[in-house]
């Protein structure tokens, strides 16, 4: 039986010369925005937890890899603030093409930190190199749903990687209790994009790169990049002041469900429920009372969560603007004066752990000096000054498991010790191969406890120069 080949279909020419030129125009705009985009490469330290390679409670180093872009030319570059977070060496890769195929190996820059917006995600370094080509934030670009856009950064540390997508959505809130909003795109991200740009077909900028939806943990057609918008008004607050400060009102919002207006019987379906109110803040001088239902703040309606976020921008700290609530069944104009947002002490982090400040060697301990302000973090101490026990050295005597992270030393032998310097003193006081009882407090406990003999001189570790080193790859858009 004969059996005849179906003819080959012929490509339409016309189809052709579209891709062609649709191809053209991605490599015409990856010849533009790829030196704008750079590699960051970050060194942090970190407090090992289950699951790590290294024992809970050691103190390890830790390598990430994420993106960012220079918007300015002067060495001004933004990426995510998680790309960067504790962070203790910062380096910047720069492209240098210069017509060269492939392009030269790309230049080294350490990078300072110059702000974090952490609401948003968004992080402005600076490195000295000038000029460099950026990104104009004054030019104007709107996503719109269904237009075909390009992603680049560098995915699993494949730097200057470009990918081809579509908007998916242009206003995608993820949560309605999250106030931020995202451009949602199928175009490919992997661990490794945070920080790099979304891109329309004439290289103007769109968004910047920040999260996946991922069951696998790599790109399934869900990335999300924080707007032009957002970007512009961090920048310039970033780059005036180092900060982004959003007014304070003294209050906790909460979206408005069905089951709430029904449940409480509210007399308005669009708006944001007042939860609760500091006593002391200034919603409570305004008059605000938990149950209350915010209509709008100055002149912006609030009909969520979002326009909450959006209008207190709007404010400035010690200036009065008109609020409009429900209450009840009765509408009220209200008059509040935000704050300005209270500075959070800072508590000492891994990020900012070093050597000489903080370890412990003899205790195998790396620790920090509780001042009032951290003691007032910790919710108070009821053993007075001490040494918070900031993570283990796998050194000196931790492996005898008597203190962990989160600890508080208070005393050496009965002797009192407020600070590192102070515990350091007290442990080479006792003499080698002497009995060493530590006065601790341990969520709100206070115990003695007794780690064994101090080592003699040949008994203990050498010392070593930097911390055991562990790297693992992270599941999102940063490792």
């Amino acid at each position: 039986m004969l059996v005849l080949a179906a003819p080959a279909m012929a490509a339409n020419p016309a189809t052709v010369r579209d891709l062609e030129r649709i191809g053209a125009e991605t490599e015409r705009v990856s010849a533009v925005v790829g030196p704008k985009v750079v590699q960051i490469v970050t060194q942090s330290l970190k407090v090992a937890s289950a699951g790590d390679e290294q024992p809970t409670g050691v103190l390890v180093a830790e390598r990430g890899r994420g993106s960012g872009f220079f918007v300015a030319p002067d060495g001004y570059l933004l990426t995510n603030a998680h790309v960067v977070a504790n962070a203790n060496r910062i380096k910047v890769l720069v492209s240098t093409r210069d017509g060269a195929t492939p392009p030269a190996s790309p230049r080294e820059y350490a990078a300072s930190v110059i702000g974090l917006d952490a609401d948003n995600d968004l992080a402005l370094l600076k490195v000295e190199i000038q000029p460099v080509p950026f990104f104009d934030l004054t030019r104007d670009a709107t996503p719109r749903q269904g237009q075909m856009v390009l992603v680049y950064g560098s995915p699993m540390g494949l730097a200057q990687s470009a990918s081809l997508g579509m908007v998916s959505a242009v206003d995608r809130q993820l949560s309605p209790e999250d106030p931020r909003a995202f451009i949602q795109t199928d175009a490919s991200m992997n661990p490794g994009n945070s920080g790099g740009p979304l891109v329309d077909l004439e290289g103007k900028l769109l968004g910047i790169n920040t999260m996946i939806l991922s069951q696998s943990g790599g790109s399934e057609g869900l990335g999300f990049a924080v707007p032009l918008d957002v970007i512009r008004h961090t920048y310039a607050a970033l780059r005036d002041g180092g900060s982004v400060a959003r007014p304070r009102l003294g209050i906790q919002p909460r979206s408005l469900t069905a089951d709430l207006v029904a449940g409480l019987g509210l007399k308005v379906r669009q708006g944001v429920l007042v939860e609760d109110v500091d006593p002391y803040g200034p919603g409570a001088a305004a008059g605000l009372l938990p149950g209350d239902v915010l209509l709008s703040l100055g002149a912006e309606p609030v009909h969520t969560i979002r326009d909450l976020y959006r209008a207190e921008y709007a404010l400035s700290a010690g200036a009065p603007a008109e609020l409009a609530v429900m209450r009840g069944a009765d509408a009220r104009m209200l008059r509040i004066t935000p704050e300005a947002p209270r500075n959070t002490p800072q508590v000492p982090s891994a990020g900012n752990v070093t050597e000489k400040d903080n370890l412990v060697f003899r205790l195998g301990m790396y620790g920090a000096t509780v001042t009032p302000a951290l003691a007032a973090t910790m919710g108070g101490l009821r053993g007075g000054p001490g040494v918070l026990v900031l993570a283990l050295a796998g050194v000196g005597l931790a492996g005898q498991d008597a203190i962990e992270p989160g600890d508080v030393v208070h005393a050496v032998n009965g002797k009192a010790v407020d600070t590192v310097e102070a515990l350091r003193s007290a442990l080479e006081a006792v003499p080698d191969g002497g009995p060493l009882v530590l006065g601790i407090e341990r969520a709100g406990m206070l115990s003695y406890v007794t780690p064994g003999a101090m080592a003699t001189g040949e008994q203990r570790l050498k010392k070593t120069s930097s911390p055991v080193r562990a790297e693992r790859a992270m599941r999102g858009l940063g490792y």
